[in-house]
């Protein structure tokens, strides 16, 4: 076998494609659940092209701080209204996007080629400590404000896929007040990007993750148009080398359990105006997602002692 990683010849080992420290933080999620492929199974999500030294030692340094990462700040689960201030080291969170969709990728064989030598080194190497300048990271809280609780999907809190949808508008186009007629778009217009090469979303229980890739050689006034689109476009914070932001609330109850939609700011305020047309957010509802979030913890709290990694 040729490692993925290094490119020499050695034996196999089990790759987990999300780190077994962040599977362990959720042992209540014991079924993986591949849609693309109509599967679900029991077991840890593994794919087995990388040697011993890659696999225990040189890689296994990203998975130490994303399992950190995530512990520190999200797994709890927040409200609407709910803002959270993080730090964070960027280059590391770079990496941990990276290998997360390197591994997916190669598990479901798909394109791999923007992993070239470089991107590679990159991963290995725990001293590089420079962000690559192709790679946009945005970040927000993921919240379920729907009036389809969690309990209804089961244990979702980690997903992951690539090409997520970035609309290029909101989905629904106008709402009547009197009536309470919605009207959605009748056609979902992605939105392009210049020199756009790879995109990934990730959910870690409250938290969610866009990595956007763009082509090696893109110019600086394409990557800043771009990063321009998805700043004031999009309801996510862009991660950068400051190594601090405020999280908010990138979801509605229309994106929340499509963690692969992804809305524009003013479609997730019309979808949050339809929320207080139904009375979702109104106090006697939220009383009541706040009974059944209890009674669903607790529910977590056995499978968690059933299903131990």
């Amino acid at each position: 076998m040729i490692c993925a990683y290094c490119g020499k010849e050695a034996k196999g080992t089990k790759e987990h494609i999300i780190s077994s420290g962040i599977l362990g933080l959720f042992p209540e999620c014991f079924a993986t659940i591949d849609g693309e492929r109509s599967i679900v199974h029991q077991g840890e999500p593994m794919v087995k092209d990388v040697c011993a030294d890659c696999n225990n030692n040189r890689i296994s340094y990203i998975d130490s701080y994303a399992k950190e990462f995530i512990e520190k700040y999200f797994l709890v689960k927040y409200k609407k209204d709910d803002t959270l201030s993080v730090e964070y080291d960027y280059t590391m969170i770079q990496k941990m996007c990276l290998k997360f969709a390197f591994n997916d990728l190669r598990a479901r064989k798909k394109d791999v080629s923007f992993f070239d030598d470089e991107v590679k080194e990159f991963l290995l190497n725990e001293e590089k400590s420079s962000p690559l300048g192709n790679i946009t990271i945005l970040a927000g809280l993921a919240v379920n404000t729907s009036p389809a609780l969690d309990y209804m999907f089961g244990n979702m809190k980690l997903r992951w896929g690539d090409s997520p949808l970035l609309l290029a508008n909101s989905i629904v186009t106008n709402i009547d007040y009197n009536t309470g007629h919605i009207t959605l778009r009748e056609e979902r217009k992605i939105q392009e990007f210049e020199n756009y090469a790879l995109s990934y979303v990730f959910r870690f229980n409250s938290l969610q993750l866009l990595i956007l890739c763009w082509d090696r050689d893109i110019k600086e006034d394409v990557l800043n148009k771009n990063n321009i689109i998805l700043k004031y476009q999009y309801p996510y914070s862009i991660l950068d080398a400051s190594g601090n932001t405020v999280l908010s609330r990138c979801t509605s109850e229309a994106t929340y359990h499509h963690e692969q939609l992804i809305d524009v700011t003013w479609g997730q305020g019309l979808m949050d105006e339809i929320s207080y047309m139904r009375g979702t957010f109104s106090e006697q509802s939220e009383k009541y997602f706040e009974e059944v979030q209890k009674r669903w913890d607790e529910e977590e709290r056995k499978l968690a002692e059933e299903h131990p990694r």
